[in-house]
């Protein structure tokens, strides 16, 4: 019974016992969740500046999640286009023995050929998930298809002079990927750039040739033709035009350029995270003191308030 003597003690004492269990339990939420609030209220001031921070986290982190894919493509590229430039280089140099004599029929070139030009449409034709990488713009439909009702393959002999990108399915859209606050890249090759139409046509001019034994002038000629025209595409461009290994260079040049801004912003990143844990986290072993604290007085204040609740005139006389 509290009796008007003790009245006052008594509502500080509960007072005070209420605050302990509160600072106790802030404390528990504390080390339970290793964060010092729930809710930005409970930042104070530093409220505003972990807001600020972790907007600035998140463009970062998609800034840095659009190089990783821009990245990942042009590898795929990168990959195709120096795999072209082998092929190319090797059947450069079967083309220049089969000239000689019945060498043509032998190796069976034609044969030889198309399967060669079937691995260039595969590596043309790369995707990523379903983005086809060397059609420009128009990601849904293959760069490369011979058989797309549109294009014609050459009769051979003769070779043909003109170039031919009725199989290409892309368009000359460039892709861009934003990678900084303000800053888009252009990036990707398409399948059409001279280089890569040369190739086709050298390769695809050989396998339409049906050999005689020997081979005719003309089909002689038609080989010659061809190797002028993979020398064009791998070590001699004409004014203006690139090679193959020009093409993987450009790819490999948007890597670097991707790579220097990825070291950036993981730099800012991970001061950014460092900022967001000074802000939000507890240091554990202080808020464990804290806890342990609270709970002691709170002990004490149950103490107290049982003592005042006990007080009457008896204890005096």
């Amino acid at each position: 019974m509290t009796r008007v003597a003790t009245f006052a003690q008594n509502r500080f004492a509960l007072f005070t016992t209420l605050n302990t269990q509160q600072r106790l339990f802030d404390a528990q939420t504390q080390v339970g969740t290793g964060l010092k609030s729930q809710d930005f209220a409970g930042l104070a001031r530093e409220a505003g500046r972990l807001v600020s921070v972790k907007n600035e986290f998140a463009r970062v982190d998609q800034f840095l999640d659009n190089i990783e894919t821009t990245d990942r493509r042009l590898e795929f590229m990168g990959f195709s286009l120096d795999r072209i430039e082998q092929v190319g280089r090797e059947f450069r140099t079967t083309l220049l023995g089969a000239k000689n004599g019945d060498t043509a029929n032998v190796i069976g070139l034609p044969a030889l050929a198309q399967g060669l030009l079937d691995q260039i449409v595969d590596l043309l034709n790369v995707r990523d998930e379903s983005r086809f990488l060397f059609s420009g713009g128009n990601i849904r439909t293959k760069a490369v298809d011979l058989n797309n009702g549109v294009y014609t393959p050459p009769v051979v002999p003769p070779f043909p002079a003109a170039a031919n990108t009725d199989w290409y399915g892309g368009d000359n859209v460039v892709q861009r990927a934003r990678i900084d606050e303000g800053f888009e890249v252009d990036y990707g090759i398409r399948a059409n750039d001279p280089a890569i139409e040369k190739v086709v046509r050298a390769f695809d001019s050989i396998s339409e040739i049906t050999f005689t034994s020997p081979p005719s002038a003309a089909e002689i000629t038609a080989v010659n033709d061809a190797v002028a025209l993979l020398t064009q595409a791998l070590d001699n461009p004409p004014a203006g035009d690139t090679t193959i290994g020009g093409l993987f260079s450009q790819a490999e040049l948007q890597r670097s350029i991707l790579n220097d801004l990825k070291t950036k912003h993981e730099n800012f990143a991970a001061f950014a995270e460092k900022n967001i844990a000074e802000i939000e986290q507890v240091n554990t072993a202080e808020a464990i003191s804290i806890l342990n604290a609270e709970q002691v007085t709170l002990e004490a204040s149950f103490t107290v308030i049982g003592r005042i609740q006990r007080v009457s005139l008896v204890n005096f006389l």
